[in-house]
């Protein structure tokens, strides 16, 4: 008799929601709402996020070494969504999920007045230092840098940038000092033996 009701319950409960929607997962990831982390997978496998309203909501998958995903997911009346990230892929098996794209990173350069310097980007890109350089062309992720003379005879610095989408990274180069990073202090990587 003590169950009936607490059945009656329970669906009135959940039917003022749109329905549960649930993670699912091949890699250890964590889910994200406003900041706040609402579920953690440390490996394969499925976990529930809750009863979400109907309508649209703002979430965020982030994975070990990989740029977070942001994306709107949009709950249907009364069904439930299962939220899947394969291969790197996220899908929804009902509602509507839209990725958001941010914006690509961008990389900049300064220097004195007076110097000038070759920039060789992944050994490939060459760009002409002249006070102030900006590249939007590159994507997330480690790029090498190679500072070199004018000429492209001398190697001031060589090192790494690690770039992410939507981040603005600034390097300040000048002749006989190290390279410092502005913006995220940490992206410069220099390698050892080649600042000179």
């Amino acid at each position: 008799m003590e169950y009936r009701p607490l059945t009656i319950a329970l669906f009135f409960s959940t039917a003022a929601a749109a329905g549960t929607v649930h993670f699912e997962t091949d890699a250890s990831a964590s889910v994200t709402h406003n900041g706040v982390t609402i579920a953690r997978a440390t490996g394969p496998g499925m976990l529930t996020l809750g009863d979400f309203p109907t309508g649209s909501t703002q979430l965020q998958v982030a994975q070990d070494n990989r740029d977070p995903v942001h994306f709107e997911l949009t709950v249907p009346r009364n069904q439930d969504v299962t939220v899947r990230l394969q291969k790197n892929t996220l899908t929804a098996s009902n509602g509507v999920l839209k990725v958001q794209d941010l914006p690509a990173p961008s990389l900049a350069f300064r220097t004195e007045p007076g110097e000038t310097f070759t920039i060789v980007i992944d050994g490939t890109a060459t760009h002409t230092l002249t006070e102030q350089l900006v590249v939007n062309s590159l994507t997330p992720g480690r790029h090498r840098v190679d500072v070199r003379s004018a000429d492209k005879l001398i190697v001031w610095a060589r090192g790494t940038v690690d770039l992410m989408a939507g981040e603005a990274v600034v390097l300040s180069v000048h002749e006989g000092r190290m390279v410092v990073a502005d913006g995220l202090n940490t992206a410069w990587t220099p390698i050892a033996g080649d600042a000179r």
